[in-house]
């Protein structure tokens, strides 16, 4: 019988990373078991898996309350690692804003508690603090029953001041405002806050061919830290389990190395280290002339592209493609699925902001598939579970990937993609750095150092 994918096998792995494990944020005790899990599977498929440690500033767990002046409780969530109050937190008087709009900033702020529908940009944020408020409740603007992710970037290591803050649904928030009381207090505090350790999993399968590249088929397998993250990206990650499984079993003309990234949804922590490891490798072989261009290659020299799979599993959506690269890629995608009839959207020059952004910025091609649909909007919530997928919906775009990997990179004697970015495709890659070197002030060695002594 054909070794085909199977979707009720990668199901399986999606139902224990997000109902055994369950939400598991970069280098949280969740993410270290799920990487063991998945570490475990690639060993049992007779591959040699290998943990490689990445830097990442994170924390263990956050928690928070707000309180009325009757001592009645507003259900909030924490935002972690925004400012921690003392034991018996930090109290002001309310004041509302419609809107976080820089027009209605001004000195009343000085110790309230602002309550607020908006969602700060860190420009807004900085110009907020400015005011001196004690504290920040957040409502979440669109009509949905859950908590969100924090709107902040988690790994700035207090590059900003932060205020104690707290998020409240659209639901409660509403409520809240109905019955607004003279003052609030919030008692907030992060546990485990600092740089820490977190793990990708890589594994390797020989290819059968004479070539030495090597093909990237990666997903990440954190989650945002309030929800499990079924179909962002569990359905993912357990895709990347079970191709993996599907090339083990009939084999693979090329070098395929199968790369579970740990710490994207906090900024894409795992495969940045990953590559970053890379170049730092290649650079030192090529200083001590340990390398020659016309003779051997690094590592780095030998990635030749990039397969991603971000947000996968939904049992009902709309399957897309995203491309950065040659414009044989999307071409390659568009002919089979006109050959399959499998409706599938293409983006080109897309630097999707997910794990194959920094093989993009050293000039590597990649080419991402997500499947999204009617629960978008449970993605980054407690709302992202293992309900809204299905071993069909699993199927649905790993099938047509598997299809994809055996006519191009399997079926042909060559290669038939270029290592390089076009024009359009280095544009965007431009547009994105913004003048800035793909590893501005970046030093993963020394942060991975400051970690490790924790």
């Amino acid at each position: 019988m054909k070794t085909r994918f199977d979707g009720k096998k990668a199901f399986a792995h999606l139902s224990v990373l997000t109902e055994d494990i369950g939400p598991r944020h970069g280098s949280s005790r969740n993410e270290i078991k799920a990487a063991k899990y998945i570490y475990k599977h690639f060993k049992d498929l007779g591959l040699k898996p290998t943990y490689q440690d990445y830097p990442i500033y994170s924390f263990e767990r956050a928690e928070a309350t707000l309180t009325r002046p009757d001592g009645s409780e507003v259900p909030c969530e924490p935002f972690p690692m925004t400012a921690r109050t003392p034991p018996q937190g930090v109290s002001g008087k309310v004041v509302f804003l419609e809107d976080a709009h820089e027009a209605f900033l001004d000195e009343r702020l000085a110790g309230s508690i602002v309550v607020t529908f908006n969602n700060f940009n860190r420009t807004l944020y900085e110009e907020f603090l400015k005011f001196k408020p004690a504290g920040l409740v957040s409502i979440q603007s669109a009509h949905s029953q859950l908590h969100v992710a924090s709107p902040w970037r988690l790994d700035l290591e207090r590059e900003v001041q932060t205020l104690p803050s707290v998020c409240l649904t659209y639901k409660d928030g509403v409520a809240l405002i109905h019955d607004l009381p003279e003052t609030l207090t919030i008692r907030s505090k992060t546990f485990g806050e600092g740089w820490r350790v977190g793990k990708n999993v890589i594994a390797d399968l020989a290819g059968t061919g004479p070539s030495d590249d090597v093909i990237i088929v990666c997903a990440h397998y954190d989650s945002v830290w309030i929800g499990p993250g079924a179909f962002d990206n569990g359905g993912g990650i357990a895709a990347i389990m079970e191709l993996a499984r599907v090339y083990r079993e009939k084999g693979s003309k090329y070098n395929l190395r199968f790369c579970a990234f740990g710490g994207e949804e906090m900024g894409l922590w795992g495969s940045k280290g990953y590559v970053k490891s890379l170049q730092d490798l290649d650079k030192k072989a090529r200083k001590t002339n340990t390398c020659e261009a016309s003779q051997n290659r690094t590592e780095l020299d030998r990635i030749r592209f990039v397969l991603n799979l971000d947000m996968v599993g939904m049992y009902h959506g709309r399957s897309n493609a995203l491309v950065l690269g040659p414009s044989d890629i999307a071409a390659s995608v568009r002919f089979l699925s006109n050959r399959l009839r499998y409706p599938i959207g293409i983006q080109e020059d897309k630097v999707y902001s997910s794990d194959n952004r920094y093989f993009n910025f050293l000039g590597i091609p990649s080419l991402s598939f997500n499947r999204c649909g009617f629960a978008d909007g449970q993605g980054h919530t407690a709302g992202d579970t293992i309900d809204n997928c299905s071993p069909e919906g699993i199927a649905h775009i790993s099938q047509f990937v598997e299809s994809w990997i055996d006519e191009y990179l399997m079926a042909l004697h060559r290669f038939p993609f270029k290592r390089a970015l076009p024009t359009s495709s280095q544009q965007s890659v431009d547009k994105l750095l913004n003048g800035k070197t793909p590893f501005h002030a970046y030093d993963r060695a020394a942060l991975l150092k400051q970690a490790k002594k924790k």
